[in-house]
């Protein structure tokens, strides 16, 4: 098997582009919401656009044209004579309700970029930068508390001010093989890396107590290095029935960083630690069901076990967190001569809950996604589009609503650069 030259100039011109957009989306955001100041922020799930567009599912979708990171055991499915790379931009409007209370916010970055390529017939290569969460918030209110004064009480103003930033990406490589024609193993090593930082101040609204304030900043810095395993069964039936089954697991492992606390006042302290953090065990599977290479749909569960995890060094300061997603996706003829026959459409759902405890009250998110696959011509190149609408809701303990709409564009380039010379 040989790389064509056009294979080679685009190879290095990816490789350049790889490298600028990482530091990009290392030192991006796409978030802002009072929801992420716990924890370490969102939670990002592994999936490129279509996986986004079919409700989040990936652990049991297995195909040659999109590159699948939910599952690593997927990357032995692509075609031994073709390149692929995927990039996605996306933009987020959130509203933010609380009593008579609106807000509107709109974000936007880089999101991801990939690639994979065969390294033989049965064995895949994978390698990407992905998120793996995100803080974005900026808020603040007034309140005022009761101080004894004599026989009286005073009231006194007060005013809290939290904003924090930042987010942790993760660059994986994962290699996948293909065994007893019904079988894929995938493993992938994940670096997570980058910094989430966190203000927070008091200040009493008295005259003549300018000072009178506190001030608390927190910066983690993270870089740790961990592992992700999947293993997909795939079976034809009657020519026109494709079933996958997947399953993944991420082990228990320290989240190896610094942090570093410092609270300004009356008195000024400053903390520094390490090993505080861990990453969870996380078990997930899913089932994909494909008719006559038109018509697919799955089911994918995840539980991330969160409440064995050391944060800030206590263990039981987070919950588990749990998923259901579940897509669809329909192509009416996957060769017809129409472009619109060639189109594909996506649609889905989500609900999940959050791994953070508010106040002994859990956060939780369901989303509605749809998108469309739009097949360029005379090129196995796709433009993807997806759609997301959701809401978080805590109203227990932040009294706090969140809708969220969010669109995202990927770019999906799929074109044969590897070929078997022929013998003269």
């Amino acid at each position: 098997m040989t790389l064509c030259k056009k294979g080679w100039l685009y190879i290095i011109a990816l490789v350049s582009a790889f490298f600028m957009f990482s530091l990009d989306i290392s030192a991006q955001n796409n978030i802002n919401s009072p929801y992420t100041r716990f924890g370490y922020g969102r939670l990002n799930d592994l999936g490129f656009s279509r996986n986004q567009a079919m409700g989040g599912i990936g652990y049991a979708l297995r195909t040659r044209q999109h590159i699948n990171p939910a599952n690593p055991a997927s990357f032995s499915s692509i075609d031994s004579t073709s390149f692929i790379f995927e990039f996605g931009v996306s933009g987020l409007f959130s509203n933010f309700s609380s009593g008579t209370t609106n807000k509107t916010t709109f974000t936007s970055n880089l999101e991801y970029l990939a690639f994979q390529i065969p390294v033989t017939k049965w064995l895949g290569l994978s390698a990407g930068m992905v998120p793996y969460s995100f803080i974005g918030y900026d808020y603040k209110f007034t309140d005022s508390i009761s101080v004894p004064n004599n026989l009286d009480a005073t009231e006194m103003p007060y005013q809290q001010s939290f904003n924090g930033k930042g987010g942790i990406s993760q660059v994986y490589f994962g290699l996948s093989a293909s065994f007893l024609k019904h079988f894929s193993l995938g493993v992938s090593a994940y670096y997570l890396f980058g910094n989430l930082s966190h203000y927070r101040a008091l200040h009493f609204l008295v005259e003549r107590m300018p000072a009178y304030y506190t001030i608390q900043t927190s910066t983690m810095f993270v870089r740790s290095f961990n592992f992700h395993y999947g293993i997909q069964y795939f079976q034809t039936f009657a020519k026109k029935h494709d079933l996958v089954v997947g399953l993944v697991y991420d082990h228990q492992s320290k989240l190896t960083g610094d942090l570093t606390v410092n609270t300004l006042g009356v008195d000024t302290l400053i903390v520094s630690a390490k090993e505080m953090f861990d990453l969870p065990n996380m078990y997930a599977g899913g089932i994909a069901y494909t008719y006559d290479k038109r018509l697919t749909v799955g089911v994918d569960f995840m539980f991330q076990e969160f409440s064995k995890t050391r944060f800030m060094g206590v263990v039981d300061s987070l919950g588990n967190r749990a998923k259901l997603s579940l897509g669809a996706e329909y192509i009416h003829k996957p060769l017809g001569n129409r472009y619109i026959d060639r189109v594909r459409w996506r649609f889905g759902t989500n609900y999940s809950q959050s791994y953070v405890n508010i106040k002994g009250y859990n956060t939780h998110d369901f989303g509605i996604t749809f998108g469309v696959g739009l097949p360029l011509k005379t090129t196995k190149t796709m433009l993807n589009v997806n759609f997301e609408y959701g809401y978080i809701n805590n109203r227990e303990a932040l009294l706090l609503k969140e809708n969220y709409y969010k669109i995202g564009l990927n770019v999906n380039l799929n074109e044969l650069w590897f070929f078997k010379p022929k013998i003269q």
